[in-house]
């Protein structure tokens, strides 16, 4: 057997296509709740405010679990953490159909959903990374971020479906309980050993060897941290307003909603040819032009004007499908990089995933801000500048961050490669 289908059949063997579904079932979950959440709190009278405030305490709460689950992060124990923050998503999405959109009980279910779905999220990427042990990190992270992707779609349309048929209570109710296939997936998963561990010094407090992991983590882990946070910074923002901005340049709704699946589709495509692409292109240099390419695909956004509007802004939301989706890949392959070299990923993962969480809290936010202040269009071009500046002083904080940037099409890409 080569050396290639050797390590394909250890990965089958592995449980890696189980942690796939399980990813996918979390997401569909997740993309039900997404879409019917802010409907469900309408329905009983939240005000518009309101609905925004607790839309944010789920992404707070999200944030809130990342650094502290992957903290707690082993292998060994991995399954047993799957099942319980899957028992608390499936009893957090399926018990607003029992409050009743009493306020207490509305905000405490929510505090439990936003922590459940981010501690899965952080414990579901360390666990397809302790599968693969960090080998072909651009293929096993391109299915696992495809998968992703593909349970936030799956969820949307499946929430639509059922809440006109059945209402938006009893969608939750019974969708709600899709976490069970997830379930039944953990536990046929095989167990993954307990990888070996940093030393740590006797004696030391446990928050100064929190802060040790900490302080330790890998700059490459901090640009994959910026490159997440850049892209929902800018998702976010453009998700926000720009169905205000096109339909205030007469684009019809309808059309606004084929931009955004548009966008959706072209970064759920892309991943799964993301293995392939590693072999002919360095991620360091996909990283650094999709970077700019998304940065740009932002900032061009109030530039398009005129009768062919349209088919140009389909175009740009294209492209900004495609970058996003690979910059996902890249991303989660650097990190995946670091288990190959025998180091612990949880606090990784934990990092990593926090930083899609607090660009889904700044993204918004700082685009209300500035629209608020100059106006919608120069909101993009601002945000579009602003986000690529961060990115670029993060990424040249380090000497490991500026060796990861170093743009570089000459030679296959190491993550892709088997040991």
């Amino acid at each position: 057997m080569t050396e290639r289908g050797g390590l394909r059949a250890e990965l089958l063997g592995g449980g890696i296509i189980l942690t796939y579904l399980v990813c996918l079932v979390t997401t569909t979950t997740e993309g039900v709740h997404n879409l019917l959440f802010p409907l469900y709190l309408n329905h009983y009278g939240f005000a518009l405010t309101l609905i925004g405030t607790l839309s944010s305490l789920l992404g707070v709460m999200r944030l809130a679990s990342r650094l502290p689950i992957g903290a707690r992060y082993r292998g060994s124990r991995a399954k047993g953490q799957q099942l319980f923050w899957l028992v608390l998503l499936l009893v957090s999405t399926s018990g607003y159909a029992f409050v009743h959109g009493d306020f207490a009980p509305v905000v405490a279910v929510t505090v439990i959903h936003g922590f459940a779905f981010g501690a899965l999220g952080t414990i579901n990427l360390a666990v397809a990374i302790d599968q693969s042990g960090g080998r072909r990190a651009g293929a096993v992270m391109g299915w696992y971020t495809a998968a992703l992707s593909a349970g936030y779609a799956l969820g949307a349309f499946a929430g639509g479906a059922f809440a006109d048929r059945i209402g938006i209570e009893a969608t939750l109710l019974w969708l709600g309980l899709t976490p069970l296939a997830a379930m039944l997936a953990v536990w046929f998963t095989p167990p993954i050993p307990e990888s070996e561990r940093a030393a740590v010094a006797p004696g030391l407090a446990l928050w100064r060897r929190g802060l040790a992991a900490f302080l330790g983590i890998d700059g490459r882990v901090w640009l994959a941290f910026a490159i997440v946070l850049f892209l929902n910074v800018l998702s976010d923002s453009t998700d926000t307003f720009f169905p205000l901005y096109g339909t205030a340049i007469g684009l019809p709704v309808a059309f606004v909603g084929v931009l955004k699946g548009s966008k959706s589709a072209s970064a759920t495509v892309i991943r799964f040819f993301a293995g392939a692409l590693f072999r002919f292109l360095d991620y360091r240099a996909i990283n650094f032009w999709a970077v700019l390419l998304f940065a740009a695909s932002t900032f061009v956004i109030p530039l398009i004007a005129g009768p062919i509007a349209g088919p140009v802004l389909f175009v740009v939301f294209l492209g900004a499908g495609l970058c996003r989706g690979i910059l996902r890949v890249t991303s989660a392959a650097t990190v995946a990089e670091l288990r190959a070299e025998g180091r612990d990923i949880g606090l990784s993962s934990g990092v990593y995933n926090s930083g899609l969480d607090l660009g889904a809290v700044i993204g918004p936010a700082a685009g209300g801000v500035l629209s608020a202040t100059f106006g919608i269009p120069a909101m993009f071009q601002l945000l579009a500048v602003g986000s690529l500046v961060i990115y670029f002083a993060v990424a040249f904080s380090s000497r490991s961050g500026r060796a990861a940037l170093t743009p570089s099409f000459g030679a296959k890409v190491s993550i892709d490669r088997s040991p």
